[in-house]
Protein backbone atom coordinates (compact mmCIF):
# COMPACT_ATOMS: atom_id res chain seq x y z
CA UNK A 1 0.00 0.00 0.00
CA UNK A 2 0.99 3.59 -0.45
CA UNK A 3 2.59 5.15 2.62
CA UNK A 4 0.83 8.14 4.14
CA UNK A 5 1.34 9.96 7.40
CA UNK A 6 -2.37 9.95 8.12
CA UNK A 7 -5.57 9.79 6.13
CA UNK A 8 -6.52 13.28 5.07
CA UNK A 9 -10.15 14.19 4.56
CA UNK A 10 -10.71 15.67 1.12
CA UNK A 11 -11.92 19.25 0.80
CA UNK A 12 -15.53 19.92 -0.12
CA UNK A 13 -15.99 19.09 -3.77
CA UNK A 14 -17.53 21.50 -6.27
CA UNK A 15 -20.76 20.48 -7.96
CA UNK A 16 -20.64 19.39 -11.58
CA UNK A 17 -22.24 22.21 -13.61
CA UNK A 18 -25.76 21.61 -14.92
CA UNK A 19 -24.67 22.14 -18.50
CA UNK A 20 -22.47 19.02 -18.20
CA UNK A 21 -25.50 16.87 -17.43
CA UNK A 22 -27.47 18.39 -20.30
CA UNK A 23 -24.51 17.90 -22.63
CA UNK A 24 -24.13 14.25 -21.63
CA UNK A 25 -27.86 13.60 -22.07
CA UNK A 26 -27.79 15.15 -25.56
CA UNK A 27 -24.92 12.89 -26.58
CA UNK A 28 -26.65 9.84 -25.09
CA UNK A 29 -29.81 10.57 -27.08
CA UNK A 30 -27.62 10.79 -30.22
CA UNK A 31 -26.07 7.39 -29.46
CA UNK A 32 -22.62 8.83 -28.72
CA UNK A 33 -21.36 7.56 -25.36
CA UNK A 34 -19.09 9.82 -23.30
CA UNK A 35 -17.07 9.45 -20.11
CA UNK A 36 -16.39 12.39 -17.82
CA UNK A 37 -12.64 13.01 -17.48
CA UNK A 38 -10.20 15.81 -16.62
CA UNK A 39 -10.62 18.04 -13.58
CA UNK A 40 -14.25 17.04 -13.02
CA UNK A 41 -13.15 13.39 -12.78
CA UNK A 42 -10.39 14.50 -10.39
CA UNK A 43 -13.09 16.20 -8.30
CA UNK A 44 -15.24 13.08 -8.41
CA UNK A 45 -12.35 11.01 -7.05
CA UNK A 46 -11.80 13.26 -4.05
CA UNK A 47 -9.51 16.16 -4.90
CA UNK A 48 -11.17 19.52 -5.38
CA UNK A 49 -9.73 21.45 -8.29
CA UNK A 50 -11.52 24.29 -10.01
CA UNK A 51 -11.83 24.32 -13.75
CA UNK A 52 -13.95 26.02 -16.39
CA UNK A 53 -13.87 23.43 -19.13
CA UNK A 54 -15.42 19.99 -19.13
CA UNK A 55 -13.41 17.10 -20.56
CA UNK A 56 -15.03 14.02 -22.04
CA UNK A 57 -13.58 10.79 -23.43
CA UNK A 58 -15.16 9.76 -26.73
CA UNK A 59 -14.47 6.90 -29.11
CA UNK A 60 -12.72 7.74 -32.38
CA UNK A 61 -15.39 5.55 -34.00
CA UNK A 62 -17.88 8.31 -33.11
CA UNK A 63 -15.66 11.29 -33.99
CA UNK A 64 -17.54 12.40 -37.11
CA UNK A 65 -20.95 12.19 -35.42
CA UNK A 66 -19.63 13.91 -32.28
CA UNK A 67 -18.14 16.80 -34.26
CA UNK A 68 -21.37 17.21 -36.25
CA UNK A 69 -23.39 17.25 -33.02
CA UNK A 70 -21.03 19.82 -31.49
CA UNK A 71 -21.50 22.03 -34.55
CA UNK A 72 -25.30 21.68 -34.30
CA UNK A 73 -25.03 22.79 -30.66
CA UNK A 74 -23.24 25.98 -31.71
CA UNK A 75 -19.67 24.91 -30.95
CA UNK A 76 -16.62 25.50 -33.15
CA UNK A 77 -13.59 23.23 -33.06
CA UNK A 78 -10.48 25.23 -32.16
CA UNK A 79 -7.89 22.46 -31.87
CA UNK A 80 -7.30 18.99 -33.18
CA UNK A 81 -5.17 16.09 -32.06
CA UNK A 82 -5.70 13.44 -29.41
CA UNK A 83 -8.16 15.95 -27.93
CA UNK A 84 -10.31 18.54 -29.66
CA UNK A 85 -11.34 21.76 -27.96
CA UNK A 86 -14.72 23.25 -28.79
CA UNK A 87 -15.92 26.74 -27.92
CA UNK A 88 -19.11 28.68 -28.53
CA UNK A 89 -18.06 31.58 -30.74
CA UNK A 90 -21.33 33.42 -30.08
CA UNK A 91 -21.13 32.85 -26.32
CA UNK A 92 -17.50 32.99 -25.21
CA UNK A 93 -18.63 33.00 -21.57
CA UNK A 94 -19.76 29.39 -22.01
CA UNK A 95 -17.00 27.03 -20.80
CA UNK A 96 -14.95 25.17 -23.40
CA UNK A 97 -15.61 21.49 -24.02
CA UNK A 98 -12.77 19.07 -24.75
CA UNK A 99 -13.36 15.73 -26.42
CA UNK A 100 -10.49 13.30 -25.80
CA UNK A 101 -10.36 10.75 -28.60
CA UNK A 102 -9.46 7.11 -27.90
CA UNK A 103 -9.78 4.02 -30.07
CA UNK A 104 -12.91 1.90 -29.67
CA UNK A 105 -11.19 -0.91 -27.72
CA UNK A 106 -9.73 1.58 -25.23
CA UNK A 107 -13.10 3.29 -24.88
CA UNK A 108 -14.80 -0.03 -24.16
CA UNK A 109 -12.27 -0.80 -21.39
CA UNK A 110 -12.63 2.69 -19.92
CA UNK A 111 -16.44 2.42 -20.10
CA UNK A 112 -16.41 -0.51 -17.67
CA UNK A 113 -16.45 2.04 -14.84
CA UNK A 114 -19.01 1.97 -12.06
CA UNK A 115 -18.27 5.60 -11.16
CA UNK A 116 -21.15 7.98 -11.75
CA UNK A 117 -21.55 11.73 -11.23
CA UNK A 118 -24.20 14.39 -11.48
CA UNK A 119 -27.31 15.01 -9.39
CA UNK A 120 -28.96 11.80 -10.63
CA UNK A 121 -25.67 9.84 -10.90
CA UNK A 122 -26.27 9.27 -14.63
CA UNK A 123 -22.92 10.53 -15.95
CA UNK A 124 -20.20 7.87 -16.20
CA UNK A 125 -16.79 9.00 -14.92
CA UNK A 126 -13.45 7.41 -15.76
CA UNK A 127 -12.35 5.13 -12.94
CA UNK A 128 -9.62 6.00 -10.45
CA UNK A 129 -6.90 3.86 -12.05
CA UNK A 130 -7.84 5.07 -15.55
CA UNK A 131 -7.69 8.68 -14.38
CA UNK A 132 -4.21 8.14 -12.94
CA UNK A 133 -3.11 6.49 -16.21
CA UNK A 134 -4.44 9.50 -18.16
CA UNK A 135 -2.61 11.91 -15.84
CA UNK A 136 0.64 9.94 -16.22
CA UNK A 137 0.21 9.91 -20.00
CA UNK A 138 -0.23 13.70 -19.96
CA UNK A 139 3.10 14.01 -18.11
CA UNK A 140 4.87 12.33 -20.98
CA UNK A 141 3.12 14.13 -23.81
CA UNK A 142 2.51 17.65 -22.58
CA UNK A 143 5.40 19.37 -20.77
CA UNK A 144 3.48 22.60 -20.01
CA UNK A 145 0.86 20.63 -18.02
CA UNK A 146 3.31 18.74 -15.82
CA UNK A 147 2.85 20.88 -12.69
CA UNK A 148 -0.92 20.56 -12.75
CA UNK A 149 -0.93 16.84 -13.56
CA UNK A 150 1.71 15.98 -10.94
CA UNK A 151 -0.32 17.93 -8.36
CA UNK A 152 -3.48 16.07 -9.41
CA UNK A 153 -1.74 12.69 -9.07
CA UNK A 154 -0.22 13.50 -5.67
CA UNK A 155 -3.51 14.89 -4.36
CA UNK A 156 -5.57 11.96 -5.63
CA UNK A 157 -3.17 9.61 -3.84
CA UNK A 158 -3.24 11.74 -0.68
CA UNK A 159 -7.05 11.63 -0.48
CA UNK A 160 -7.25 7.98 -1.58
CA UNK A 161 -4.28 6.33 0.16
CA UNK A 162 -5.63 2.78 0.01
CA UNK A 163 -7.10 2.75 -3.50
CA UNK A 164 -4.03 1.44 -5.35
CA UNK A 165 -1.10 -0.76 -4.28
CA UNK A 166 2.27 0.96 -4.64
CA UNK A 167 3.47 -1.63 -7.17
CA UNK A 168 0.49 -0.94 -9.43
CA UNK A 169 1.06 2.81 -9.13
CA UNK A 170 4.70 2.37 -10.15
CA UNK A 171 3.61 0.17 -13.08
CA UNK A 172 1.13 2.80 -14.33
CA UNK A 173 3.75 5.52 -14.01
CA UNK A 174 6.36 3.60 -15.99
CA UNK A 175 3.89 2.45 -18.65
CA UNK A 176 2.29 5.83 -19.34
CA UNK A 177 4.87 8.45 -18.25
CA UNK A 178 8.11 6.55 -18.79
CA UNK A 179 10.96 5.50 -16.51
CA UNK A 180 12.01 7.68 -13.60
CA UNK A 181 8.82 9.72 -13.17
CA UNK A 182 7.59 7.64 -10.26
CA UNK A 183 10.88 7.95 -8.37
CA UNK A 184 11.32 11.68 -9.07
CA UNK A 185 7.78 13.07 -8.99
CA UNK A 186 5.58 10.68 -6.98
CA UNK A 187 7.37 8.40 -4.50
CA UNK A 188 9.09 11.18 -2.49
CA UNK A 189 5.70 12.74 -1.74
CA UNK A 190 3.88 9.61 -0.60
Amino acid sequence: MIRTAAHVAPPALPMLPNHAGNFHATFERAGIPLLLAGAWAVNHHGYSRMTRDVDWVCSLAKEKEACELMKSLGFTKTSIGMASRFIKIHNLAFPPVDLIWVDQDTFMKMDETSCRSGPDKAIPVVGFETLLAMKFHALKDDKHRQGRDVLDIRSLLKYNPDRLPEGRLRELSERYAGPGIYESHIQPYL
